[in-house]
């Protein structure tokens, strides 16, 4: 079984340095960037979740590894998850971001193309349709 806590030891440091990648992309601006990364995220995930599954269905085997080994999972585990919540708060943040600049734009266009009401000579609200531009045929 030590190896198995091994294995999930060397998986972990691997997601971890991952996602400390796309940590440090998202800072620098260059959340597109990420997007290298996804083929090694969901083959290192889908493996560390195998590795995980295997230890839940046989507990008692990793209690018969060291405690010093025990310790580092635990250690590189509370790295790990502490790296996906700064991830996933930045991953947060900029979706609010993005989604404030669509809304903010989709507003403008909508109010842009609003009818304009201006009051008309019956002291009610009159609605002009923006004006269009129009051409002019100087022949005639």
């Amino acid at each position: 079984m030590s190896d198995r806590i091994d294995v999930i030891l060397d998986l972990t440091r691997r997601l971890s340095a991952l996602v400390e990648r796309e940590i440090s992309l998202i800072e620098a601006h260059q959340p597109n960037s990420i997007g290298e990364f996804e083929e090694e995220r969901t083959r290192l995930s889908l493996l560390y979740s195998r590795e995980m599954q295997a230890v839940k269905s046989d507990p008692a085997a990793v209690k018969k590894s060291s405690r010093d080994r025990i310790e580092r999972l635990r250690e590189e585990t509370a790295s790990f998850n502490a790296s996906l919540d700064r991830h996933q708060r930045l991953i947060a943040r900029m979706r609010r971001v993005s989604e404030g600049i669509v809304k903010t734009i989709a507003d403008e266009a909508a109010r842009q193309r609003a009818p304009k009401s201006s009051y008309g000579a019956s002291g009610g609200a009159s609605y002009r349709a923006k004006a269009t531009p129009i051409a002019i045929n100087r022949k005639i």
